[in-house]
């Protein structure tokens, strides 16, 4: 088994298709994974259990899932025949094109919330829109495109953001400047998490001082920074020590834990048992 996470990209810009297997949704069965692509997925026939970001959900018929880049996933179980139309952009080019200022004032929530059930028309809707899409990408130099690419996803991204508006409990944000410093501030963890633990750093990240973030964090969210920047570290952890040989010391290490006894102390105080009895759990 590779020493890290298994991650999910692409080898090119974009992809869609709708040949997803029982066999291959059960490769991926064994352990968490990280997903370094943004994944757009319909549902149309079968049920899949699955956990991502540490929270299980039951996938089934007239489901729309979005995994936007660094999502955990894992499928424990898939049920029947499954049919799923699917749309995939590379870590490369979601980066390219700064997706996260254009999903920014719903990515907190579709991290919290990824699968969303959907009318009928709705779906009926979504299938047409696949089955157009898998045409077009059938054209020469369709996916090789730059900008048909770019349109594509700023598509998903937006048709994501009504769906999150429209059949959810979910609405937008208020654009305050309170709400700015948590989207802000969830963005920079996401990139500096594996280096970066102290609540003090994302503060003159963001260009604030500690007080005014911790408050500003509290406000918006009811939950301190440090409890965000935790689960965000832990959900890590544990992908790690289900899906990888490393040992606890390299786990540890790659999360700039320098001390391992501080690291199995950490880990026990928020899971409960240390990342060895976590393992063989």
């Amino acid at each position: 088994m590779k020493e890290e996470i298994p991650k999910l990209d692409l080898p090119v810009n974009f992809i869609v298709g709708d040949n997803i297997t029982s066999d291959l949704l059960n490769s991926y069965g064994r352990f968490p994974g990280k997903i370094k692509a943004g994944i757009f997925v319909l549902c149309m026939k079968g049920h899949i259990r699955a956990t991502i970001n540490l929270s299980e959900y039951d996938i089934g018929p007239n489901s729309f899932v979005a995994l936007p880049p660094s999502s955990f996933l894992q499928i424990h179980e898939v049920v029947g025949e499954i049919q799923l139309y699917f749309a995939g952009f590379s870590s490369g080019f979601m980066e390219s094109v700064n997706y996260i200022k254009s999903a920014m004032d719903f990515l907190p929530i579709l991290v919290e919330n990824p699968v969303v059930p959907l009318p009928e028309d709705v779906v009926s809707v979504y299938e047409d829109a696949f089955r157009l899409l898998l045409k077009a990408y059938a054209l020469p130099n369709t996916s090789s495109n730059i900008d048909i690419t770019r349109s594509v996803l700023n598509l998903f991204l937006q048709s994501t953001s009504e769906l999150y508006k429209n059949f959810t409990q979910w609405r937008q944000l208020n654009m305050s400047r309170e709400n700015e410093i948590y989207k802000e501030f969830v963005q920079s963890i996401m990139e500096h998490y594996v280096k970066e633990h102290s609540v003090s750093f994302y503060a003159k990240k963001l260009g604030i001082t500690l007080p005014h973030l911790c408050a500003t964090i509290k406000k918006v969210t009811g939950v301190t920074p440090m409890s965000i920047i935790t689960n965000v570290i832990i959900m890590d952890a544990k992908a790690q020590l289900k899906s990888t040989d490393m040992s606890v010391k390299q786990i540890a290490y790659s999360l700039s834990f320098n001390n391992l006894s501080f690291f199995n102390k950490y880990f026990r105080q928020h899971v409960g048992m240390t990342p060895q009895e976590y393992r063989n759990s």
